[in-house]
């Protein structure tokens, strides 16, 4: 009875083995599906100015398209208000602004902020702010964008100036930077 029952397991298991998938691994892994989650990556950005005069900001890659702008050189400047750098530069930035307004047009958006309009008219007032500054709702999200687009991470100096020419990415400024460098910068894109 032993001989029977033992010829028995050993025959279930050369059944059971012999019916086994043996698929060499590269096989097996070519049969594997892998699902990518699809995410959607905004483009399109609506700001808005003290004014409550809007524009929309389209970014794919490193090209930018401003709706409502018509100069070739945009720059878009990211700061905080209770950076002392950010401050300082506000008034050089409508400087520029005001020197060049056929070549440049100038943004300023601010970041990480829940100033509403009357006391971002008083802060632009108080620092000498002439030109186009958004605390409209997109503005985290399209600052957010940019820094993704230039690749420095989340948590960057502040204030951030990134300049375009012709909707292409030219060059950008992390930190406190000289206006002369900027200006400079800005006069060598207006002569191209």
């Amino acid at each position: 009875m032993r001989y029977i029952l033992s010829s028995f397991i050993f025959i279930s298991i050369l059944l059971c083995v012999g019916c086994s998938d043996k698929k060499p691994v590269e096989e097996k892994l070519s049969e594997v599906k892998i699902i990518k989650p699809v995410v959607k990556i905004q483009n399109d950005f609506i700001i808005t100015d003290i004014d409550n005069r809007s524009t929309t900001i389209t970014l794919i890659d490193k090209k930018i398209k401003v709706k409502k702008v018509s100069q070739p050189i945009i720059a878009i400047n990211i700061f905080a208000n209770w950076s002392s750098p950010s401050r300082g530069l506000l008034p050089y930035l409508s400087d520029l602004q005001q020197k060049y307004p056929k070549d440049l047009f100038m943004i300023s958006i601010l970041a990480n902020s829940d100033m509403n309009s009357t006391q971002l008219r008083d802060f632009m007032k108080q620092h000498g702010a002439s030109h186009f500054i958004s605390n409209s709702k997109d503005s985290d999200k399209l600052s957010l964008r940019l820094v993704s687009m230039l690749e420095i991470g989340e948590n960057y100096p502040i204030p951030l100036t990134i300049i375009f020419k012709n909707g292409e990415y030219n060059m950008h400024f992390i930190g406190a930077t000289p206006i002369e460098m900027i200006t400079s910068d800005i006069e060598q894109l207006r002569r191209k």
